[in-house]
């Protein structure tokens, strides 16, 4: 385990192998590996503009350095970061204020994510580290919506790191990186990879709130993935009924999470039977493209009813996304459990 020293001071090695002079270029790296913000700043925006005109064979040992252990031990020591969040418990009285300036790495995440992704890349700052308040880089990440840098960093990181809380700070109670990335469905989808493999019970690691964010982009396989982990998002929308109109509303392709939820027995509310589309609604438009049940006629309706009360998911699932006419509904051998069955519906729809 990475061990931050705060006394690290350590002679700055060479450049390269010394045949060359890198006079002006080490000094912008003593500048960057210092404790005065406004100078690495600076040392840093310096440092990215030689990049776009120095010669590959300056490049390559400039490349070399940065990503030493010294470098990435000068940034621990100087701009006062944590590698790991139980080395910010340890040290919570080293933590400063919100109201001091922020350390270097925490002014590229908000000011210049381009800075911010170099230092994460060359490995001078690394994607488990926290900062001077307490916070995970991948927070800072987070709060900027920076999606690709997040991508990077949780594909980096270990499993473990992604279950720790992401802040010492009262105000995010405690959250894991893991259900910070609930919120977007492709980081999410990365990061829910590297924990799956851990050997641990994971039926803690997600609450109501995440599950009802994974919920608007979830299909089949994921539900069914974190089902076998002892989470189940069938018992969250059984919860509450107005999942069904979020999921309508912000997932890509509902149908597929549609058939888990229905093979899980977590059916949709009556009110869906009963709504009543206004034209003039986004969301009634989004409804009827997506979920044509409330919109049948009162046949469909009712034969929707009967496969319910005869158990048949299957019959509907296939009456409530095949936009098909009642009269033909009624002929399909699968909706019903027999013959009988079939007769006395079509007998009951006449009526109805």
């Amino acid at each position: 385990m990475e061990v931050a020293d705060r006394f690290f001071n350590e002679k700055r090695p060479q450049i390269g192998n010394g045949i060359r002079s890198y006079g002006w270029l080490e000094s912008q790296i003593d500048c960057l590996f210092c404790s005065d913000t406004i100078k690495s700043k600076q040392a840093l925006h310096h440092i990215l503009g030689y990049y776009e005109q120095a010669d590959p064979d300056i490049l390559f040992d400039l490349d070399v350095f940065l990503q030493s252990d010294w470098a990435r031990r000068s940034a621990v020591a100087r701009w006062n970061l944590f590698p790991d969040f139980d080395q910010v418990v340890d040290n919570q009285k080293c933590l400063q204020s919100e109201q001091e300036h922020p350390d270097v790495a925490s002014c590229c995440a908000y000011e210049s994510p381009g800075a911010f992704q170099f230092l994460i890349r060359q490995g001078i700052i690394r994607p488990c580290y926290y900062n001077s308040f307490g916070h995970s880089l991948f927070l800072l990440a987070f709060q900027e919506n920076a999606i690709e840098t997040m991508k990077y960093m949780i594909s980096t990181m270990s499993p473990i790191h992604l279950i720790a809380p992401a802040s010492v700070a009262e105000m995010w109670d405690g959250r894991s990186i893991l259900q910070l990335a609930a919120t977007n469905a492709v980081v999410f989808c990365i990061c829910w990879e590297k924990v799956d493999q851990m050997q641990l019970d994971l039926r803690e690691t997600l609450q109501e709130g995440e599950i009802r964010s994974i919920c608007r982009f979830a299909r089949m396989g994921l539900a069914s993935r974190l089902y076998q982990r002892g989470i189940n998002l069938a018992d969250v929308v059984k919860k509450d009924s107005s999942l069904w109109l979020e999921m309508i509303r912000y997932h890509s392709e509902p149908t597929s999470l549609f058939d888990w939820l229905w093979m899980n027995n977590c059916l949709p509310p009556q009110d869906f039977l009963l709504f009543h589309p206004d034209p003039d609604s986004a969301l009634d438009w989004l409804l009827a493209n997506n979920f044509p049940l409330p919109y049948a006629g009162r046949g469909q309706e009712f034969l929707w009813k009967f496969a319910i009360r005869c158990g048949r998911l299957d019959a509907a699932h296939w009456l409530s996304f095949d936009r098909v006419a009642p009269s033909q509904l009624a002929n399909r051998e699968t909706i019903f459990e027999s013959p009988a069955g079939k007769q006395h519906a079509i007998l009951e729809h006449k009526m109805y």
